[in-house]
């Protein structure tokens, strides 16, 4: 049996702060541009992706 956490969707946004070498900014601002994306919703969708598939 494999688990699978749960994600809850609240609808609410909330700033966060997180310390980020430049150039990975860069190249994550970069990543999110070229498909057109924030830099949020970017982060937010490789961060859920990470979370439901950890291997």
């Amino acid at each position: 049996m494999m688990m699978i956490p749960y994600v809850r969707d609240r609808k609410r946004v909330v700033r966060v702060n997180l310390s980020l070498e430049k150039g990975f900014v860069d190249t994550l601002d970069e990543a999110a541009r070229m498909r057109g994306m924030t830099r949020s919703a970017f982060a937010q969708k490789a961060a859920t992706r990470e979370i439901l598939d950890p291997a």
